[in-house]
This record gives structure tokens, sequence and C-alpha cells, in this order.
């Protein structure tokens, strides 16, 4: 790997940690307004960004309530969110991915909870949370970066 994909692959990383840590409070539990996750559309753009994005999720979920299970279970929930996005040619389609793959996450606070919650309204909570930061939120500011050229010459895997 050459030095320049390094450095983009640590800023991106360390950008996705410490814009989850920014809001603690909104970045773990039932109801997950991470403003990192809008970085997971750099996968839709390029597949160079799946490793990077997938690591800077396993840093910030060092910080879940549950630990080792979150950062070994919440970065297979992004990995694979992240791959799909990269397979998809429709960016809108592609910001689904990360709701759809929140299954594992509401399946993560449902054995993991110390309080009985319920699974569907637990994983509908996550999955309306992950579209509303990743598609009605993402996809927009995604679309005004996608105008500035040299922005995107920086972004993309040369």
């Amino acid at each position: 790997m050459n030095t320049n994909r390094l450095v983009r692959a640590g800023i991106v990383a360390g950008l996705y940690v410490v814009l989850t840590y920014a809001l603690p409070a909104l970045a773990y539990g039932p109801l997950q307004f991470r403003l990192s996750e809008v970085l997971t559309l750099l996968a839709y753009m390029d597949p160079f960004y799946i490793l990077p994005l997938t690591l800077g999720c396993a840093i910030a979920n060092i910080g879940s309530p549950f630990g080792i299970i979150d950062v070994i279970f919440g970065s297979l929930a992004s990995f694979l969110a992240l791959y799909c996005m990269s397979r998809t040619k429709n960016i809108f389609i592609a910001s689904l991915w990360p709701a759809v793959f929140s299954v594992i996450i509401g399946l993560e606070i449902l054995f993991l909870s110390e309080v009985p919650v319920n699974f569907f309204i637990v994983t509908a909570q996550i999955m309306l949370s992950q579209f509303i930061v990743v598609s009605l939120i993402g996809v927009p500011v995604f679309k005004l970066m996608e105008r500035n050229s040299y922005l995107m010459d920086i972004l993309k895997d040369k």
C-alpha cells in the first residue's frame, strides 16, 4: 500500500471514530444517530474504503456498553453493509444497506440487554436511525460533494 492510500485509510478510520465519540449518547443503544455513518457512503464511491471504515467502526465500538461483542458483531454488520454498498450501482439503494444489516445489531441488543427488549421495535428503531443518517442526510451530502471535482480526485482511489 502506498503512503497516500495509507494516509487516506487512517484519516477515514480516525474520522469515523471521532464522529462517533463526539456524541456518545447517540452512538450506542436502540437509537443510534451516529453521524459517522454518513462516511459509509465512501464505500459506495470506492471499495477501498471498506476496510478503513470497518476498522473505524471496530475502534469506535470499543466504547460500546457491549464491549468486545459489539466490536465483533457491530463491525461485522458494518463490513457486510459496506461490501454490499460497494457492489450497488445506485447511491440511494446503496444507502439502504446499513439499515438492512441493522438486524445484526438488533439481535445483539436482544441477547445482551439486561432488560427485556422487543427485538422488532429495537431493530426498527436502529433501521430508522440508519435510514435517517445515511439516506436522508448522507446521500444529499454526497451529491453535493460529487460536484467538487478536486475533492472527488482526492477521495477516489487512483
